[in-house]
């Protein structure tokens, strides 16, 4: 607490008058005024106290106090007399944990996301942080303002943090998103911001489990059903027509689907191609502005040829996206619950059987050894001989 006879109310309560006044100093007009204020030292988690000065010029004021040989001044965006006690513990606190390599786990949180060099697409970074939110405060109750040192707790049979996580709750895929919080490159990004490392030891030494997906399967009456469907609402759903061809014919993602515009449809050597000059899932991922090619039917050429050069060829984002979704749940009766990227799934099934893997990685952008995997089973079996 302050060490002055004159404060009344709790910690939270302004400071003004509270604090005696150290020195007046004129200044050339411009008077300096210093308050000298103690607060106990158990309340920054120290040993020992320190000794805080409220340096006050005109209508500036700054925090000023020694740690470990060293001054640290401290700029305020506030008046004086709005100033609290509290507001100088969580500055000073902020500082020390700063200074001693030691920050709190919400603060690194917002580092990682607010950083594009943390690398990563954004929505990937806040996603990352959701999940830890998720499992760190809404399923264990703890709190983003415990320092990073928490990090390094183990259970009574020795357990770290993620292996804990991983028997009470399984979730291989949203640990495994956490665990690309604390990459290689994002250690060397810390250790630039001065912080203590170690503590993300046991994240960084984590192997989380690996999701097994498996093959995706359709059939031919499943085709039809799709084509059939979307033929027959044409009219009444032009929109919905539109976002269907992207992704039953071009095998585009969501996020690519509202990006495409009429200039990046092109023709090539007598072959119909769609441009995607913004990045996507692929090229995020190699780090590159490369742009990539999809090849695409002479019926989803035709139909996009009349579109604006310069515009969207759809117009909406997720909104439109949602509704999209509903439709096909609803009206078409797809379960799946990404039910849009089955389009997408079907298409590289459907070429994986009729022209080979090796076209269907090509159009859906995957490499061959994930197309295999995944599509091969829809492949036809070429062992007619006789026997």
């Amino acid at each position: 607490m302050f060490n002055t006879n004159q404060r009344t109310g709790d910690c939270k309560s302004s400071i003004i008058g509270s604090i005696p006044i150290r020195a007046s100093i004129p200044l050339g007009g411009d008077s300096f005024v210093c308050h000298s204020v103690k607060i106990d030292s158990y309340l920054f988690g120290l040993n020992c106290p320190i000794d805080i000065s409220i340096e006050c010029r005109k209508s500036k004021i700054s925090l000023k106090f020694y740690y470990k040989e060293k001054s640290y001044r401290i700029p305020l965006n506030c008046k004086f007399e709005e100033l609290k006690e509290s507001d100088i513990c969580d500055i000073v606190t902020r500082t020390i944990r700063k200074a001693d390599g030691d920050i709190t786990i919400g603060q690194l949180l917002d580092w990682v996301v607010e950083n594009d060099e943390s690398g990563g697409a954004l929505a990937t970074r806040k996603k990352s942080k959701a999940h830890f939110i998720d499992l760190w405060v809404k399923r264990e109750g703890r709190s983003l303002d415990e320092s990073t040192e928490a990090l390094l707790d183990t259970d009574n049979t020795g357990r770290t943090i993620p292996e804990q996580w991983a028997k009470k709750y399984g979730l291989p895929h949203k640990i495994r998103q956490i665990r690309s919080l604390f990459s290689k490159r994002n250690l060397l990004l810390f250790k630039r911001e001065g912080w203590d490392t170690k503590h993300f030891a046991n994240f960084v030494g984590y192997i989380a489990e690996s999701t097994v997906s498996q093959p995706f399967t359709t059939d031919d009456n499943e085709v039809e059903r799709i084509i059939s469907f979307f033929e027959a609402n044409r009219e009444t759903h032009p929109v919905f027509y539109d976002i269907y061809l992207l992704a039953f014919g071009a095998g585009l993602r969501a996020s690519e689907i509202y990006q495409v515009q009429g200039k990046d449809f092109t023709t090539f050597n007598g072959q119909h191609f769609l441009l995607l000059p913004f990045a996507t899932k692929r090229s995020r991922l190699k780090n590159t502005n490369h742009i990539e090619k999809v090849g695409i039917s002479s019926v989803l050429y035709k139909h996009f040829s009349s579109a604006s050069q310069n515009e969207n060829v759809i117009k909406g984002g997720l909104r439109l996206h949602k509704r999209f979704v509903k439709f096909l749940k609803k009206d078409l009766g797809i379960t799946d619950n990404k039910a849009c990227h089955r389009l997408r799934k079907i298409l590289g099934a459907r070429l994986a059987t009729s022209a080979g893997i090796y076209h269907a990685s090509k159009t859906l952008r995957n490499s061959v050894a994930v197309c295999e995997r995944y599509y091969s089973d829809l492949t036809a079996h070429k062992n007619d001989l006789r026997v």
